[in-house]
């Protein structure tokens, strides 16, 4: 896999893109639609117990990620499939859908808490505060309705753009399981990379940040994000 923070950006990067040209969204919800889809796209990464994911929140989130791993078939099975993806995105829209329900509010809260903290604890912020702060946004979005009408997108993107990212690397991801096993890969095998070594660090992450800083520049160029001087 991607280093956790590789997918956060990359998560970033793609909820900025979709929120400045696709949703059209003003510049505080942009910003909370980008910061969901950042944590979405950890969230495959939930069938690894050493994942960022999985150490958002201690021992509750390493046991959840051990026992997705062993159900779904191990790391970058199931939850890197296409089917994964949809499974995903399907669990955001019933959990939005039933939002006023208290099983269904506790569900989203629960979900948009661990997206929260996924994406906090990818970008190296990490411990009790960042666990505070994806609890505290995760209930203020369920209380207040603020940002639910995207949160399935979000987590559509961010997973959709997170196996994208796996199959950079030398493993690849079999999207078609578990009807097949085979390891679909983006790159010819003298160009993938392995996590974490040089093409990732030193070249997929900065471009990665050029990238956002493009789409903000271009943002603010254009007036799709206002800024007062």
């Amino acid at each position: 896999m991607c280093l956790g923070h590789t997918h956060a950006l990359s998560g970033l990067l793609a909820g900025t893109a979709v929120g400045l040209y696709l949703t059209h969204l003003p510049p505080a919800r942009l910003a909370l639609f980008a910061g969901i889809t950042a944590g979405a796209a950890v969230l495959p990464d939930i069938d690894h117990p050493e994942s960022s994911l999985a150490h958002s929140f201690g021992f509750l989130t390493k046991a959840v990620a051990w026992l997705v791993g062993r159900i779904s078939g191990g790391h970058r099975h199931l939850t890197h499939a296409v089917l994964g993806v949809a499974g995903f995105t399907e669990l955001a829209t019933l959990a939005v859908s039933h939002r006023r329900d208290t099983a269904g509010a506790v569900g989203l809260g629960v979900l948009l808490a661990v997206i929260l903290a996924s994406g906090l604890y990818a970008m190296r912020v990490t411990g009790h505060g960042a666990d505070v702060l994806a609890i505290g946004g995760a209930a203020a979005m369920v209380v207040t309705g603020t940002g639910l009408s995207l949160v399935a997108v979000a987590v559509g993107v961010g997973c959709s753009v997170h196996v994208i990212g796996d199959m950079l690397t030398d493993e690849g991801c079999p999207l078609l399981f578990p009807l097949s096993g085979y390891r679909f890969r983006l790159l010819p095998g003298p160009l993938a990379f392995t996590t974490g070594t040089f093409p990732e660090l030193w070249v997929l992450d900065p471009a990665l940040l050029a990238g956002l800083g493009l789409l903000i520049y271009r943002g603010i160029s254009t007036g799709a994000i206002p800024v007062r001087l």
